[in-house]
């Protein structure tokens, strides 16, 4: 049996000791339809899954097996940790579909507390999923839970050929957790640990739930997702024992020669809660665990099955998803620029609407310009009268251009007096004081391009009364000036918000607030305006109930990864031209399916300006192909490169596109050429082979041939191929 003085370890701050070299547990085994488990016999942390069909072995490991780490600070000792690893546990209760393991009361090395814990496990719809509750009797608030976890995994079948995806808005955030675990986004501090930590938040830097691990040779893969529908900031958050190594050329996982035979190697993995609640019930889950054949995509496949039953996305299409391009510019700075004035905003439209731009965003049209002066969303005086600035959306409106207006909601200039004076009281604080965090941009002078000069805001929660009703009464009076639409910018933020006004818990303020605006925002904008939409820059699964297109950039020449947008179909985001020569990016939104945003020179100028003219005209050609086959290049299924064969040189990428009705078999094929000369490349859609398909080019006439197709892309353009099933 294992001894009870093991110490818990702190997630991202201290740990005294990493005490998992401990005799293998004795196990209790429990039948599921789907897999049997094996629970310590003391603890009954899960030590063990053998998954039954496809068959596999998921925990290899058992030392490193565990259920729930749960941290209740107290005065004196923030990393008061209470580990399932050292409790006993009162009873185990075995149900049909699994076991609930009950724990009367907690207890680590400083004390026993009387929490109860009801820990269950159970086989659901193919799933094991995974969920805990906790009563809490005491004044002391529940700081952190991590639970759903999977302890000593060390692959699918093969270490060295398992491949991971954690998906991030368009990078993938650990490709290679069992070999390179060091790979990606850092996730964090590894200092107060002594093997490797890495964690990534929802909503941040994880837009949706869902990690996927597969071995490509093997054909077989997990699918580990939270499956809990309350919003909340959460994480996902991995070990990895007992270390990794730096400047090395391969893997950086311990060779098994390395490790002595008594010390545990393996990954954790668990989802991470921060409820701040006392005296009363905690529940969280579940989190779901499900074995697949395939890869990332099936994982994928099935996050949007749950979520379906759960949030709205699928809709028909507003006038703002179905637009392919807009122009954005910034008609003044935050350091008092004046660029253009509202007089002058409908040449500027009509300036993009030459090239088959007809969504025209204006930026810094409010008091102090962009990035300055929020909340006081009311026209600049300097750039003209209220009455020019509604006269100039009534103008582009009248030109069959549609403005929209970019916006912001939780941030707030520290400068202003209302901020000193009304809205400071509100503004989001740290745990250990007030502790405001504050950003800024500036654009007008050099010392604050640099960030030494520029105007700063901090955040203020929308969960506020007082400051949601505030932004609200903005919007719409906007709305009623002739806005199409907002676009609300800096929407995607994670933090734990703990002013003591706040009406909420810590981990609900700020992007439960945000979403909260957007749903009374469609809703009564709607009553002014049947066809009002919204844009933001916010990349969170939840917001696409609302947000028909999301603010990103990515002038990579390619997604790292294309995840969200194979997840979500119905979604898509902008991506960015602010210079001439960025046709390679533009060559991006037709291979991906995003929408062409031109902000010329770096949003300062018309998109008819002398030099960024040949790329405006390179975006007028490539609109008229995407509209020629909108129903599968934009309004379609993007589907990554599955369904067709594309070979050539190194410089050429593709991408495929189905309808979204699944009895419509049509597909199209975007090959992008990178290079500085002419390519080749062979296309194949290998069940329509002799069949006709269309190919098109910008500045070329539409041509038919014979698939297989062998199509010559010019330099740094892209082409399209469509599949048309009579």
């Amino acid at each position: 049996m294992p001894s009870c003085k093991w110490i818990p370890c702190a997630l991202l701050s201290l740990s005294l000791l990493d005490s998992y070299a401990q005799p293998r547990p004795s196990k209790r085994t429990i039948e599921t339809s789907i897999a049997t488990l094996r629970l310590n016999s003391a603890t009954c942390d899960l030590v063990g899954v053998d998954w039954k069909q496809p068959a596999l072995k998921i925990i290899d490991e058992p030392r490193l097996g565990e259920n729930f780490r749960i941290l209740l600070p107290k005065p004196g000792l923030e990393a008061d940790y209470f580990n399932s690893r050292t409790q006993a546990v009162t009873r185990v209760e075995t149900t049909a579909d699994g076991a609930i393991c009950h724990y009367s009361f907690l207890k680590n090395e400083h004390e026993t507390v009387p929490l109860a814990v009801d820990y269950t496990i159970r086989a659901v719809e193919g799933q094991l999923q995974f969920s805990i509750a906790i009563d809490n009797p005491t004044d002391r608030k529940i700081a952190e839970v991590y639970y759903g976890i999977l302890g000593g995994l060390q692959g699918i079948r093969s270490r060295s050929a398992t491949e991971t995806m954690v998906p991030g808005s368009i990078t993938n955030l650990k490709p290679h957790l069992f070999t390179r675990f060091r790979d990606g986004a850092r996730g964090g501090t590894r200092f107060g640990a002594r093997y490797e930590v890495s964690g990534y938040m929802y909503p941040g830097q994880m837009p949706m739930t869902w990690m996927d691990a597969w071995n490509p040779k093997a054909g077989i893969g997990y699918y580990y997702a939270d499956q809990d529908v309350d919003m909340r900031l959460t994480a996902l958050y991995f070990e990895m024992r007992p270390y990794a190594k730096n400047a090395v050329r391969g893997e950086d996982w311990p060779a098994a020669g390395e490790v002595p035979p008594d010390v545990p190697m393996g990954l954790t993995m668990g989802w991470l809660n921060f409820p701040y609640t006392a005296k009363g019930r905690f529940t969280a889950g579940p989190v779901a665990l499900q074995v697949h054949t395939g890869d990332w995509h099936t994982g994928s496949t099935i996050y949007r099955a749950w979520f379906d039953r759960h949030f709205h996305v699928k809709r028909p299409p507003t006038w703002l998803r179905k637009e392919n391009a807009w122009q954005s510019i910034i008609i003044s700075n935050p350091e008092d620029v004046v660029v253009h004035r509202f007089s002058e905003l409908p040449k500027l439209a009509a300036d993009a609407k030459k090239y088959g731009i007809t969504t025209f965003e204006i930026l810094g049209w409010d008091i102090g310009g962009i990035d300055r002066g929020y909340p006081l969303y009311t026209p600049n005086p300097r750039l003209g009268t209220p009455e020019e600035f509604r006269k100039a959306l009534a103008d582009i409106r009248a030109m069959g251009v549609h403005p929209l207006i970019f916006s912001n909601v939780q941030v707030v200039d520290t400068a202003l007096p209302i901020f000193r004076d009304r809205f400071a009281r509100f503004a989001v604080q740290g745990k250990w004081a007030k502790d405001w965090s504050t950003e800024g941009w500036g654009e007008g002078t050099m010392s604050a391009r640099l960030g030494l000069t520029q105007s700063n805001m901090t955040m203020v929660s929308p969960r506020h009364p007082e400051f949601h009703n505030y932004l609200m009464k903005q919007y719409l009076g906007l709305v009623r000036d002739g806005a199409d639409g907002l676009q609300l910018d800096k929407t995607h933020t994670n933090v734990l918000d703990f002013n003591p006004l706040l009406p909420t818990s810590p981990d609900k303020s700020i992007e439960a607030g945000i979403l909260d605006i957007f749903h009374e925002l469609l809703e009564k904008a709607h009553d002014i305006h049947p066809n009002f939409a919204l844009a933001a820059e916010n990349w969170t699964d939840r917001a696409f109930q609302y947000v028909d297109v999301s603010y990103v950039r990515e002038p990579d020449i390619d997604l790292h990864s294309t995840a969200l947008r194979y997840t979500f179909p119905e979604w898509t985001s902008t991506i960015f031209a602010e210079g001439p020569g960025d046709i390679n990016v533009m060559n991006n939104g037709m291979r991906y399916g995003l929408v062409w945003d031109i902000a010329a020179r770096h949003y300062n100028e018309s998109a008819d300006e002398k030099l960024m003219r040949p790329l405006s005209q390179y975006v007028a050609e490539l609109i008229r192909i995407r509209k020629q086959y909108e129903d599968l290049l934009f309004l379609g299924r993007f589907n990554d490169t599955i369904g067709a064969q594309v070979t050539g040189d190194h410089a050429l990428r593709y991408s495929v596109f189905n309808a979204l009705d699944t009895a419509n078999h049509d597909r199209a094929v975007v090959v992008v050429n990178y290079d500085d000369k002419p390519e080749t490349a062979t296309v194949n859609i290998p069940e329509a082979s002799g069949q006709m398909v269309e190919i098109s080019t910008p500045f070329e006439k539409t041509r038919t041939v014979t698939i297989p197709a062998l199509v010559t892309v010019g330099p740094h353009r892209c082409t399209v191929i469509v599949l048309r099933h009579k």
